[in-house]
């Protein structure tokens, strides 16, 4: 009988300790190749959801765009909406931040054709079977200002996810999945009157998850560097609400002569932080890797802030914020990854923070 109760409790003692019941855990598994239907909307049933299909893009002569497509239902707050949050830095020395929404109801997914747009009269979109081909397609006019992002992929490098795709976050489920690691670009953008022909490269994720950003996360942080199709190296991981010990769930995803790896980043184990743009973000961090090597990512230039709730009046913002549990507020530029006995790796930051 005593034997019986000792393995009953050394039994309970390996589930509290077990990865599967832990507050942070990465998946479990190996990286498996995207497939087709992981491209479509994860979320869109229940009382509250969150997806976002983040495109960056680095082109000729400093040029940046950034288009986040996204679908939300916070509730109460308001109806379900698509949307699209943009923003093209360097066209001609300036910076343009635009955001639009459509009733939920008006988006397309169409499978056959492999569309997903917005609005059906209006051109905000992206298609094409992945990674055989694609294209972001986006035109219209917003107060008066003209904006045109028409890009066409190459050369597009096959997605992957970690196992399921799935990161667990205090009994929540957050998905992330690196549809395009790299791929190469060619096209058109056009602020007004401004128009230039582009070429460069390309980065696609898509993170979903059935709670506001507000409700579960401290931050988040992306790095990107695109040298060729077979050297590329990715950063994105998440720091919780609350997380104790700055425990953090996200991965490295790299690709090193055609070798393609992935390993999770356990915690930040040091940070400093500054302030740009009046917000207080890590300017300096070092991170432990689950195979116990460690990282260290530096922000060097800062480029933008962008919020959505930006566009609203000071009373809407608060109101908004008072509702949501904060805001989330976008920040993007350059930074330098580094790690020992192997060269500094210069590319593009894109961090979040809620405030």
């Amino acid at each position: 009988m005593k034997n019986t109760i000792r393995l009953i409790i050394f039994a309970f003692a390996l589930l509290a300790y077990s990865p599967l019941s832990a507050q942070y855990a990465n998946p479990s598994g190996d990286l498996k190749p995207v497939s087709d239907d992981d491209i479509w909307a994860k979320t869109l049933e229940g009382n509250h959801y969150n997806e976002m299909w983040n495109y960056q893009f680095y082109l000729n002569d400093g040029i940046t765009v950034h288009a986040a497509f996204s679908v939300a239902n916070f509730g109460s707050f308001k109806a379900p909406v698509s949307g699209l949050q943009m923003s093209i830095q360097n066209l001609d020395g300036q910076l343009y931040q635009v955001s639009r929404e459509y009733p939920i109801d008006q988006l397309i997914q169409d499978r056959e054709k492999n569309i997903f747009k917005l609005h059906p009269n209006r051109t905000i979109s992206f298609q094409g079977n992945l990674p055989e081909e694609h294209r972001v397609n986006i035109e219209f006019t917003k107060h008066d200002v003209y904006y045109k992002v028409e890009l066409e992929f190459s050369n597009i490098q096959r997605g992957f996810k970690w196992g399921d795709g799935t990161f667990h976050i205090e009994g929540q489920d957050v998905g992330i999945i690196t549809h395009i690691p790299y791929a190469e670009v060619q096209g058109t953008v056009a602020v007004n009157d401004v128009e230039k022909n582009v070429r460069g490269t390309a980065y696609m994720d898509h993170t979903y998850h059935d709670r506001a950003a507000t409700d579960i996360m401290d931050s988040g942080y992306r790095f990107v560097h695109h040298e060729d199709s077979k050297n590329w190296d990715l950063l994105y991981f998440l720091l919780p609400k609350d997380a104790s010990n700055n425990s953090t769930v996200g991965f490295r995803l790299k690709n090193t002569d055609g070798s393609i790896s992935v390993n999770g980043i356990e915690k930040i184990s040091r940070m400093n932080s500054s302030e740009t743009f009046g917000v207080d973000v890590a300017r300096v961090m070092d991170m432990n890797m689950e195979d116990d090597t460690e990282i260290r990512l530096s922000r060097t230039d800062d480029f933008e802030k962008f919020s959505i709730l930006s566009e609203l009046g000071w009373l809407a913002k608060k109101a908004a914020k008072s509702f949501l549990g904060g805001e989330v507020i976008s920040l993007r530029g350059e930074a330098i990854l580094m790690e020992q006995a192997n060269r500094p790796k210069r590319g593009y930051y894109n961090f979040y923070v809620v405030d």
